[in-house]
């Protein structure tokens, strides 16, 4: 076996000391020859007739409930929670079948394999990361975010053979607001930003006023542009105040769930239902919800 750059730790003539005991390599092995037999003749008729297209809203579905399990652990003490621990250490399962499944698909077509996937990933963080298997060096995190980036546009400009965009490498697919923030930190390196918040935050003002006067005055397209051009400026303000939208939207609809969840228990504590109470009696749960929340907030 030999020896990895930078692999310091391994003396000199000797070989590598394989990373996986006995034990993991055969949990592996086996997974792989499960999916295999889910794929062939005889094996699960609905895993058989899956492709890659079939698959994908399932990969965005189990990324989803990766996350979901992700928000309730905010501290690497809670991964030790049995609770979380095992509901994570499944969606992560979740997660991996879908790229075993499309990894077998791709090996039926005879295009590549599992393998392939696990070295072409090994071989790009070798490549990516001079400053551990070669002989660069780096100042600290942020330089080696830079070194990153600009190695990878080396690449893609060597495979694509042209000139590139600042935006190549942001996914279409990506949701919308994740999306625009990377957009955003694309642009960002290249000097298309403002210097500090103060220019996001009057852009800001300035959709807000023009949405209001669509609203007032325009077409239904009209007010779709703006709203887009608001929601775009929400997320550049987050972006210079290092906020992640996508999370802040995820955090506040997490804090909406609770309230609202509030409000139809309070209601109904009434004998009162919904559809049905009014939105004087609603707001009133509503406002204990938030009384609540702030008191908790303040326990120790």
């Amino acid at each position: 076996m030999s020896k990895l750059p930078g692999d310091e730790s391994v003396t000199a003539g000797a070989e590598r000391k394989p990373f996986l005991d006995a034990k993991s390599h055969d949990a592996i092995d086996r997974l792989l020859e499960t999916i295999h037999r889910l794929r062939a003749p005889g094996g699960c008729p609905w895993d058989r007739k899956q492709t890659p297209q079939s698959l994908r809203p399932y990969l965005i579905e189990e990324s989803y409930e990766v996350l979901e399990v992700l928000d309730q652990i905010d501290s690497i003490e809670k991964l030790k929670i049995p609770k979380l621990r095992d509901s994570l250490c499944e969606e992560f399962g979740d997660v991996l079948m879908q790229i075993l499944l499309h990894s077998e698909i791709a090996t039926e077509a005879g295009a590549f394999s599992f393998t392939d996937v696990v070295r072409t990933l090994d071989e790009k963080l070798i490549r990516r990361h001079p400053h551990v298997f070669g002989d660069a060096t780096v100042a600290d995190a942020d330089d080696v975010v830079k070194k990153w980036d600009l190695i990878k546009a080396a690449e893609k400009a060597g495979d694509a053979g042209r000139k590139l965009s600042a935006l190549d490498g942001v996914p279409l697919a990506m949701p919308a607001l994740a999306r625009a923030e990377k957009t955003i930190g694309k642009v960002t390196k290249v000097g298309f930003q403002w210097p500090d918040v103060e220019g996001p935050l009057g852009k800001l003002e300035e959709e807000i006023r023009e949405l209001s006067e669509a609203i007032r005055s325009g077409t239904q397209v009209q007010i779709e542009e703006e709203i887009g051009d608001l929601l775009f400026s929400v997320c550049n303000v987050a972006f210079m105040k290092k906020v992640r939208p996508e999370e802040a939207l995820r955090g506040f609809l997490a804090k909406f769930d609770s309230r609202f969840r509030f409000v139809e228990e309070g209601l109904a504590s009434e004998g009162k239902a919904l559809p049905g109470a009014t939105l004087t009696e609603m707001d009133k749960h509503w406002d204990e919800a938030k009384r609540r929340e702030r008191s908790e907030k303040k326990s120790p």
